[in-house]
């Protein structure tokens, strides 16, 4: 599997910090999304502005743009949005743009080229859990471009060898479950994480974080007493192909 290592750079007012940007954070991190965030990343002494636009906005391949009435008076915000806007059109990133407490019909109109991507609004009301699982989804969406399987039916149609008898079985039977049943689906995939995980005492690299934490969070905040949404089903299901093809690089190595 190719090496994949891009950051997520976050882009926001400092007067929306508290309210928004650490709560998003913090779910991100629990995700194990790699994240560009001023505070872990510099120093006393850093030049502030140089080094968010030079080493995030410049360099990141992700970028969360959280977008509010504050980020119009933020001087560094907009640099910020500038480059990052300049380097979407030459898709050398990709964008998640989120309007906070903010109507699509209030975005500026130096900022209007947002509107034509897919956003999302939150308000102080609503959370952020559900931005970080689209956020989630597209970053290993993205790992799978670089995997022999994208799908769980691509599994399960291979049959690999390679893979313990147990996983065959589960995924087999996950493709049997009713679309609409998805708390038996969820347990279907954890317990194949489980299968996966422990049989052969996996050691999770980089490219892994996101789609063991993906589980690990699920379980450990929920014990899959849930009510889950496609999208953080399609998040489990990446994350199944991205181990899986990480489990059969693991074995064929150990063969060499």
């Amino acid at each position: 599997m190719k090496n994949f290592s891009k950051k997520l750079f976050v882009c926001f007012s400092a007067k929306d910090r508290y309210d928004i940007v650490q709560p998003v954070v913090y779910h991100l991190k629990n995700y194990g999304v790699d994240i560009w965030y001023d505070r872990h990343e510099m120093v006393m002494g850093d030049n502030r502005i140089k080094k968010n636009i030079e080493e995030g906005a410049g360099r990141c391949g992700y970028a969360l743009i959280i977008l509010s009435r504050n980020t119009v008076d933020s001087l560094c915000a907009r640099e910020e949005i500038k480059i990052l806007e300049s380097r979407y059109n030459k898709r050398e990133v990709v964008i998640f743009p989120v309007l906070y407490e903010l109507k699509p019909c209030e975005i500026p109109s130096e900022f209007s080229w947002i509107s034509s991507l897919i956003f999302k609004e939150t308000y102080r009301s609503t959370g952020t859990l559900e931005i970080c699982n689209h956020i989630a989804c597209k970053i290993t969406h993205d790992i799978l471009d670089n995997c022999r399987y994208r799908t769980i039916l691509e599994i399960v149609d291979d049959n690999s060898q390679l893979l313990p008898n147990p996983v065959n079985s589960l995924l087999d039977k996950y493709t049997k479950v009713d679309n609409a049943n998805l708390n038996s689906r969820v347990a279907l995939l954890y317990a194949t994480y489980l299968t996966i995980i422990e049989s052969k005492s996996l050691t999770i690299d980089p490219l892994c974080e996101v789609p063991s934490k993906a589980f690990e969070r699920l379980f450990s905040e929920t014990l899959l007493n849930l009510t889950i949404d496609y999208r953080e089903l399609w998040l489990l299901e990446n994350s199944i192909c991205i181990l899986i093809e990480h489990y059969i690089t693991s074995c064929t190595e150990s063969k060499i």
